[in-house]
């Protein structure tokens, strides 16, 4: 299942099938669906000079994932994730959706806990809809209803995606007064040689099925600028990394903190005229974190705070206090460590794989402070491997292209006349 946006200028756009990470036939299975979506939202870019919104939600029955499990299988829900994002980068380097082209398009994962079509007892539905009434994984009721301004529903024309698209209707007329629930609707053809049922995710194909436990205090750090599919999911990673809160009536502190380098460690970077400043990629950072976590309140209604520079160490503070009881703090840094080595409650890491060596610095200045190290969690780096079998040097080079702060900066400055 599928869903997207959200803006004056959004789509939406819902896709039936379960989406599985073999990586050679994910793009077979869904490629020209997403392709087909990801066109028509670029095209809306394109008209309006605006970048379109796509989130697409998608629903997973991998182990142990859901908002009422205090561990879960990393590594087969990063896998899962990667892949994707990754097909996705890929078919917008093949149909030339870019920020050059001022057809870009913010494309965003949600995670959907569905309830079955046939409906268990609505008691259960209830208790179902208790644990996912926020995110990051939240029921299709509560996606449903939400009342984000989507402007289209996009599904596949077999009978499962239609099981899907009218269910999805139900629970949102169900749950919104007319005036919101005007969308259009578009059913796009369906790839007869994969049927759903080839999808489902099995033990063999996620990787490795091995759990790890959820934390109450998790940081990430990075730069964040000209938020890519790297970054998001850099940032859903940190944000299942999360312990749910699994009893509301229990008083437990749990915070999502992300360190976001200042403008000052950043002048000497190629392209600097075309970065973004600290309050740009903040304000990006806290947009996608705030559409994956939050599905059941308007964005518009969650209150920010902000502190003005602590000290030397640490800058700018900005917080949102989420529904759930989730604190995010986006905190100014200005060296490699910034609040893991100050704040000692922190109790988890989440980190790419290129940056190992960073975690392992943080844990050896804790280890000075006789502070406990940091759990690391390790996200793959995206890479072009599909682009390779599919196209030669081309399409693998406007993959990792995507994928990178400084191309899209110098892309940027190619299309202002600035570049060198």
């Amino acid at each position: 299942m599928t869903i997207t946006p959200e803006t004056s200028k959004c789509y939406a756009a819902e896709e039936n099938q379960n989406i599985g990470v073999d990586e050679g036939g994910l793009k077979s299975r869904h490629g020209s669906t997403i392709s087909q979506v990801l066109q028509k939202a670029a095209g809306i870019s394109s008209s309006f000079s605006t970048v379109t919104i796509l989130d697409v939600a998608v629903s997973t029955n991998l182990g142990n994932v859901g908002n009422d499990s205090e561990s879960f299988c990393y590594s087969a829900l990063q896998t899962f994730l990667g892949q994707l994002y990754s097909l996705i980068c890929l078919l917008c380097a093949e149909n030339s959706i870019d920020i050059q082209c001022g057809n870009d398009v913010d494309v965003r994962i949600l995670l959907l806990k569905e309830v079955a079509v046939d409906g268990p007892p609505e008691d259960t539905v209830q208790a179902v809809e208790d644990h996912h009434s926020v995110g990051p994984i939240v029921s299709l009721r509560r996606l449903a209803s939400c009342g984000r301004p989507w402007q289209r529903v996009c599904s596949t024309d077999d009978e499962d995606g239609e099981i899907q698209l009218q269910l999805f209707l139900k629970l949102r007329n169900e749950a919104l007064d007319e005036s919101k629930g005007k969308i259009v609707i578009e059913r796009l053809p369906s790839n007869p040689s994969h049927p759903a049922s080839s999808t489902n995710m099995t033990a063999s194909a996620a990787g490795d099925q091995a759990t790890r436990v959820r934390h109450d205090a998790v940081a990430v750090g990075g730069t964040f600028d000209h938020l890519h599919v790297g970054h998001k999911l850099l940032l859903s990673m940190t944000a299942l990394v999360i312990n749910p809160n699994v009893q509301p009536d229990v008083n437990v502190e749990r915070s999502l903190i992300v360190g976001i380098t200042g403008d000052k460690l950043l002048e000497n970077k190629k392209f600097s005229e075309h970065l973004q400043d600290w309050h740009q990629r903040q304000a990006a950072v806290q947009s996608f974190l705030l559409a994956f976590l939050v599905v059941n309140e308007p964005l518009q209604n969650l209150p920010s705070t902000m502190k003005e520079k602590q000290d030397e160490t640490l800058g700018q503070i900005v917080k949102n206090n989420l529904p759930s009881g989730l604190v995010i703090e986006y905190v100014e840094i200005f060296d490699a460590f910034g609040p893991t080595i100050t704040n000692e409650s922190i109790s988890a890491l989440v980190l790419s794989g290129e940056t190992r060596a960073g975690g392992e610095a943080v844990n050896s200045k804790r280890a000075e402070k006789q502070w406990a190290s940091l759990d690391i969690f390790e996200v793959d780096v995206l890479d072009s491997a599909e682009a390779d079998r599919d196209n030669s040097n081309h399409a693998a080079q406007d993959f990792q292209n995507k994928l990178s702060s400084t191309e899209i900066r110098r892309r940027l400055a190619k299309k202002s006349g600035t570049a060198d």
